[in-house]
């Protein structure tokens, strides 16, 4: 049996992915009160005492507005952290696989959707300090695997932490009766996590590189918005739910899109958006 070793492990992703996986390989889940990432030496000597088979680094500072108001945290956690963990699966020689995000497309002018060969343009502190990252992990292993991943979606579970996403904001907003405002300018691949964990095992195997991870879309995040409310029964609300910001990127679009081909190519197929949506709410009954 084959060990992994998990970093975030508390967070929205790599909770789900210990639960589905625990019978099936040796998983060991360190979130930030068991592994200080910042801390170089300590992270090494903890990677070498596993010295797993794999290591998907999943912990990060993933709310943008915590980056932009301390980009010192960001740094130490999101580019320092991970420069650690590379470093020890250098030493421990684990396979690493690093949690990158299409946050590195934020700042790009041209329409997308992108693939991995167009130069990335971050715009915001995380972004910068993920494609900084992604390019430090390269100089220190010559075989990481580096996924950019689109939003991730899923509905609340038991003992899951549970980000902010589309199909949980829906929700909220149908619960609290307040309406959501969503933006007809914003365009970008939203992922059922249930998808990318079931793709896991063909991940686990692929060949160094980046790659663009997770689903294609061309809808934007409003008209994603209605296709969770005619899922779940509650097309007769959208109006009473939903608000369209027409305003928020009306300059410019913000176009987040992936190309997934490269990917594909390895037999890791990701469901479109609007199939994902349905895909989770079939799994959840959360039909009206």
């Amino acid at each position: 049996m084959n060990t992994i070793l998990i970093t975030g492990a508390n967070g929205f992703f790599a909770s789900r992915f210990i639960d589905y996986y625990k019978s099936k390989y040796n998983i060991i889940g360190l979130g930030h009160t068991e592994l200080d990432i910042t801390n170089e030496n300590k992270t090494i000597e903890t990677i070498k005492k596993y010295s797993p088979d794999y290591l998907i680094h999943g912990a990060a500072i993933s709310d943008t507005n915590i980056c932009e108001r301390d980009p010192k945290l960001s740094f130490d956690v999101n580019v320092k952290g991970s420069i650690n963990i590379a470093k020890a699966c250098f030493i421990s020689k684990s396979k690493f696989i690093y949690l990158s995000s299409e946050q590195v497309y934020n700042g790009n002018t041209e329409v997308g959707p992108y693939n991995e060969n167009c130069i990335a343009v971050p715009s915001t502190v995380y972004g910068n300090h993920k494609l900084e990252a992604e390019n430090s992990i390269i100089k220190i292993l010559n075989d990481a695997c580096i996924l950019r991943l689109t939003w991730l979606f899923s509905f609340p579970e038991r003992n899951k932490k549970t980000n902010a996403n589309i199909v949980s904001n829906v929700v909220k907003s149908i619960f609290k009766n307040e309406p959501l405002k969503l933006p007809s300018h914003e365009y970008r691949g939203i992922t059922y996590v249930y998808d990318l964990i079931e793709n896991f095992d063909k991940i686990l195997n692929l060949p160094k590189g980046i790659y663009n991870t997770g689903s294609e879309n061309d809808l934007s995040t409003y008209e994603i918005g209605k296709i969770v409310l005619n899922e779940m029964g509650l097309s007769h609300r959208i109006n009473e739910i939903l608000l369209k910001d027409a305003e928020r990127y009306k300059l410019q679009n913000r176009d987040l899109r992936i190309c997934n081909d490269k990917i594909k190519q390895h037999d890791i197929i990701f469901s479109k958006t609007e199939e994902a949506i349905a895909h989770c709410i079939k799994d959840f009954s959360f039909k009206s």
